[in-house]
C-alpha cells in the first residue's frame, strides 16, 4: 500500500511540474531552424520568409521590399501551421463532386509552401473552380492562408506600398 501511495505522489508531482500537455505542446511548437514559408495570392502579392521579400505586381513593374517577421510572428505562424495540420493536407484542393461545381472568373490559385524539419509541402486552392463541399474540406487551409496574410498586411512596409493597379473583372 505504501508503494502505491508513493507512485501516486510521483505522478501528481510530474503533472504539477512541467509534464502537462501545455509544456509538451510548447516544446513541439518550437520553430525549426530550417523553417520558412512562401505564400502567394495568385494575383498580385507574394511573400517569401526565407529571404524576407514581399513582391507586389503592377501593370508596368513588380516591386519588391524587405519585410522581416519578428520572432513572435514566426512562432505564431508556425503554431498556426501545426494547429491546421498543414502537412496532412492534400497538395491541391479541388472538387470531387462533379455536380455542384462553381466556376468564377477571375480565379486565383492561392498557395502556401512550407519547409520545416527537412520536409517541403505545397498546398493550393483555386478560387475559380470549387464547390461547397470542397470549400468545407479547404476550411483549415483557407483560415491559415487568411491568418498569414493578416499578419503580413499589418507590417508597416506593406501598408505603405501603393495598391496594385491591376484590375480584375
Amino acid at each position: 500500500m505504501k508503494q502505491f501511495k508513493i507512485i501516486i505522489v510521483v505522478f501528481v508531482l510530474f503533472g504539477l511540474f512541467g509534464f502537462s500537455g501545455e509544456a509538451l505542446a510548447k516544446v513541439r511548437e518550437e520553430v525549426p531552424a530550417d523553417f520558412y514559408f512562401v505564400i502567394e495570392d495568385g494575383g498580385n502579392d507574394y511573400y517569401n520568409s526565407q529571404n524576407n521579400n514581399f513582391h507586389r505586381k503592377y501593370v508596368k513593374e513588380e516591386r519588391v521590399i524587405k519585410v522581416k517577421l519578428t520572432k513572435d510572428e514566426k512562432e505564431k505562424i508556425y503554431s498556426l501551421i501545426l494547429k491546421s495540420k498543414f502537412f496532412e493536407m492534400p497538395t491541391k484542393f479541388e472538387p470531387t463532386d462533379k455536380k455542384n461545381i462553381v466556376i468564377t472568373s477571375p480565379s486565383f490559385l492561392q498557395s502556401i509552401l512550407i519547409k520545416a524539419n527537412g520536409k517541403n509541402k505545397l498546398v493550393s486552392y483555386n478560387t475559380g473552380f470549387t464547390s461547397n463541399k470542397n470549400d468545407e474540406k479547404a476550411k483549415r487551409f483557407l483560415e491559415l492562408y487568411n491568418m498569414i496574410w493578416g499578419i503580413l498586411y499589418k507590417k508597416e512596409g506593406i501598408k505603405k506600398m501603393p495598391k496594385s493597379d491591376y484590375f480584375y473583372e
